[in-house]
Formats: structure tokens, C-alpha cells, sequence
């Protein structure tokens, strides 16, 4: 009898202790950067995309009355340069409470300029963050996978 009162309260003690996977602090996982290369005379509208998952409890992002939130993206090799800011892109969801969505963000706009010195390939990494509506700064990741720059 006390070895099964003592695995009934093993078993509780695990369930209770396990992590929730939405808190309010928001958590992101990298995804991919597609396509890898683009070329800086590349003349589409849209640049490449950078893909993350995001988890949240609330699910406070994108756009609210006058409020925008923001994902927070820096090239590596520029450490010493801010995050530049990039309005939230869209999210399609009923319902943002237990928030898990992929995003897309498209880097065009903070990609370099073309260096003088042609043909040059640069190998790009990027550090991403996203603050909620509340404030709550997720945790920072880096992309795996780099974006290779190309100036013909």
C-alpha cells in the first residue's frame, strides 16, 4: 500500500512540476531564412523571408488601435549597430489566447547596401527578438542558417 501511495505521489509531483509551454513572456524558435541568397539588384518587392515560431499566452502582438508591436532584428557581423524595427507582420487567428503561430518577416528593408568593391558575396546572420503589447521582451535567437548577400 505505501509503494502505491508513494508512485501516486511521484507521478503527481511530476505533472505538477512540468513547464507551461505559454507564458506571458513570449519564446520564439527559428525556423528558416528563404530563399538563402539574394542579390542586391534584385528588383521584387518583397526581400527574403525570415521565419520564426512564436509562442505566447496572452497572443498581444500585431496591431491594436493606435499600438503596433515589433520584431527587433540586427545583423551579427554589426554588433554594435540598434535593432532596426519592423511593424509586426499580419497573424490570421480567431484566437490569440495560447498564441502559436509561425511569422514571416520580410528583411528587405534592413538588408545592407551594395559594397563598392564587385563582385562580393556576404555571408549574413541575424539576431531576432519580438516585445509583446505589455512589454514582455522574448528571449533573442539567432538564425541558423545564413543569408547569403550577393553584389554582382
Amino acid at each position: 500500500m505505501r509503494t502505491i501511495l508513494f508512485l501516486v505521489l511521484i507521478v503527481f509531483f511530476m505533472i505538477s512540476c512540468s513547464k507551461d509551454k505559454f507564458t506571458s513572456e513570449p519564446k520564439i524558435t527559428y525556423s528558416s531564412i528563404t530563399p538563402n541568397s539574394w542579390s542586391s539588384d534584385n528588383t521584387s518587392i518583397n526581400g527574403p523571408l525570415l521565419k520564426f515560431q512564436l509562442t505566447d499566452l496572452e497572443g498581444d502582438f500585431g496591431f491594436q488601435d493606435t499600438s503596433v508591436s515589433y520584431v527587433y532584428v540586427r545583423n551579427v557581423a554589426d554588433s554594435l549597430s540598434p535593432f532596426d524595427s519592423i511593424p509586426f507582420p499580419p497573424i490570421d487567428i480567431a484566437d490569440k489566447k495560447n498564441l502559436n503561430v509561425e511569422v514571416n518577416v520580410d528583411l528587405g528593408n534592413i538588408l545592407p547596401p551594395a559594397h563598392i568593391t564587385r563582385p562580393f558575396t556576404d555571408t549574413l546572420f541575424f539576431e531576432v527578438y519580438v516585445k509583446d503589447f505589455a512589454d514582455h521582451k522574448s528571449n533573442v535567437i539567432v538564425s541558423g542558417n545564413p543569408l547569403y548577400f550577393i553584389t554582382p
